[in-house]
């Protein structure tokens, strides 16, 4: 972007700070996008325990209701497990949302549990879409900083053919004369 300065003049920015400021813009798009992408994994994470704990649930009532009742094993919490006689007609407690159950018939039970396997599955192909989407993105960016670096290594070595290759001379400072030198009492 050209600005005018007060006399007139065209006055451009020097492309190695353009170059610089995209490079750090970039970085920081990249940063942004690999914390998005690691809560969208961990998220999926998640939907995959739901949607395995969902499906025991679906085959543990259609189990039930193919059988002719029997004992199970029902477990608490911590490894503890009570015995529980089953009854092939039972009527399942499903959640319907916000702390909300209901009592219904195994089948509308398991129809229930269908619907939401298959509401998590789509979620679930969703997410690693958008995960896929996100990776490329993020090697896309990385490869334009590449070529940013790349950029300023050349501009860098440019500069360094302009240069002369030979070093001033350095100057020496004098010497100081005897008893002007600071000592350690001073």
């Amino acid at each position: 972007m050209w600005k005018t300065s007060p006399s007139l003049r065209k006055v451009g920015r020097p492309p190695c700070h353009m170059t610089a400021d995209e490079a750090r813009r970039i970085a920081r798009l990249i940063d942004a996008n690999h914390t998005r992408l690691q809560s969208m994994k961990s998220q999926v994470e998640r939907l995959n325990s739901l949607f395995e704990e969902q499906s025991r649930a679906h085959e543990t009532l259609r189990s039930v209701r193919i059988s002719e009742g029997g004992i199970t094993m029902v477990p608490l919490g911590s490894g503890v497990q009570i015995p529980v006689n089953v009854n092939p007609n039972l009527k399942p407690i499903i959640d319907i949302g916000s702390g909300v159950q209901i009592e219904t018939d195994g089948e509308k039970a398991i129809q229930m549990l269908d619907q939401r396997n298959k509401e998590l599955e789509g979620l679930i192909k969703n997410m690693l879409v958008e995960i896929k989407q996100t990776d490329e993105s993020i090697t896309e960016m990385e490869k334009q900083i590449m070529a940013l670096e790349g950029d300023s290594k050349d501009l860098d070595e440019q500069k360094k053919k302009t240069k002369p290759s030979s070093t001033p001379p350095q100057t020496r400072k004098g010497r100081r004369k005897r008893g002007t030198e600071l000592t350690l009492d001073d």
